[in-house]
């Protein structure tokens, strides 16, 4: 009985360990290359991601309502860099959409997947995780 419970106690471990050790995994870092393309949301809001860190925006949120529902769509041009991933988070595209008075205007997406296979995403709300999703356009 008392080997049992050993042996029980040493797989559990080593299995905690390898759990640990996939999670920390860069492997699901995300390219420059994987992103580049069209991206679609609701409401009509596209993203066009270039190679050389440019992009188009038609009617994407900057922010969002109470009621989580985008305001003040962004239409124009601007860049994007690619973060690194964080070992235990989504990583993040910082994307900059214009100047007002000096300030800039932007916006963070979250990398959703490996090499964003389930799309790109604003997050809405961290008490709710209600994010506006962005899908590669076919």
């Amino acid at each position: 009985m008392k080997k049992a419970i050993i042996s029980l106690s040493i797989l559990c471990g080593v299995l905690a360990v390898g759990a640990f050790l996939y999670l920390l995994s860069p492997d699901d870092s995300a390219k420059p290359s994987e992103l580049v393309g069209s991206w679609r949301g609701s409401q009509g809001a596209e993203l066009t991601l270039r190679e050389d860190g440019s992009l188009t925006a038609v009617n994407v949120p900057t922010h969002f309502s109470v009621d989580n529902e985008p305001l003040k769509p962004f239409t124009g041009t601007g860049s994007w860099e690619l973060e690194e991933k964080p070992e235990l988070d989504n990583q993040e595209i910082d994307v900059t959409l214009g100047e007002v008075f000096g300030s800039k205007i932007g916006i963070r997406l979250e990398i959703l997947g490996k090499a964003a296979r389930d799309g790109l995403a604003i997050p809405i709300s961290e008490d709710t995780g209600k994010k506006f999703t962005f899908k590669r356009a076919r």
